[in-house]
């Protein structure tokens, strides 16, 4: 999973630097959503931008701590998948960091900052740990 986020998201990344000038949009859907090139700095959907260093070590120490636990734990299917959307989204960013100096993001609805794969990995990877967590029946 992780192999497959991280390559989905070089790919996607690849091709909007590629076809879509820094700056501008191409509009998918009217005004709802669109692929605008920019870059960012900071974490995920552009929070906090001057903390690029900090979020480039925050991804190295997440990917080992997670590297670590894998190795260490037994898991299901599921807790290798989400964990590997997570592990899969960090890399991602954290490469494009290391390479960059920045991330470049490109998905655009309207209503939400803008953000790429990897962001959306490690969201919906959390999300499903959490959900996981909370549905997860005690063990008597």
């Amino acid at each position: 999973m992780a192999l497959a986020v991280f390559i989905a998201d070089r790919l996607t990344k690849s091709m909007v630097a590629s076809q879509v000038p820094f700056g501008t949009e191409v509009s998918l859907v009217d005004h709802v959503v669109g692929i605008t090139n920019v870059h960012n700095s900071g974490a995920a959907f552009g929070f906090a931008p001057a903390g690029a260093g900090i979020f480039l070590i925050a991804s190295v120490v997440v990917a080992i701590g997670l590297a670590v636990y894998v190795f260490r734990n037994s898991g299901s299917e599921w807790t290798y998948a989400v964990l590997g959307l997570i592990m899969g989204g960090t890399v991602g960013n954290g490469y494009e960091r290391l390479v960059n100096g920045t991330v470049t993001d490109f998905i655009n609805f309207h209503f939400w900052p803008v953000f790429n794969v990897a962001d959306s990995a490690v969201s919906i990877g959390v999300v499903l740990m959490i959900a996981g967590y909370l549905l997860r029946k005690p063990s008597a």
